[in-house]
């Protein structure tokens, strides 16, 4: 009795490494898939644009317009009340990406510089 339980024993060690050595190799070839990324998708969603115009405060808290000095649209967007308030009304330049949002589109800025101290138009 005691020599068939010794028998046993080394089979099932054996059965429990070739499945724990499987199961390991999947997890390693499964996160090496190339074809899932959804981040990457999404970079390819947003453009980075430049906007140069007049900086006014929007509707809300926190809520912006860039009035660009090409088109005369205006452009909207949402920031950080402390960074942005020390630029309104006057001429900057705003970069930041377009990103699609449902139906709409929107500017997300990363960075703001100011090209004049005031929203007078060049003559």
């Amino acid at each position: 009795m005691a020599l068939s339980l010794l028998k046993v024993r080394p089979m099932k060690l054996l059965c429990s490494i070739v499945f724990l050595t499987g199961l390991a190799l999947g997890n390693t070839a499964y996160g090496q898939d190339p074809s899932q990324s959804p981040p990457q998708q999404k970079q390819s969603d947003s453009q980075k644009v430049s906007v140069t115009g007049c900086l006014g405060k929007g509707a809300a808290v926190g809520e912006y317009t860039i009035t660009d000095q090409k088109t005369g649209e205006k452009v909207p967007f949402a920031g950080p009340a402390a960074q942005v308030d020390k630029y309104l009304n006057q001429t900057v330049k705003v970069t930041g990406t377009i990103s699609s949002e449902g139906q709409s589109k929107v500017f997300k800025p990363e960075s703001i510089d100011q090209v004049a101290a005031s929203c007078e138009k060049a003559k």
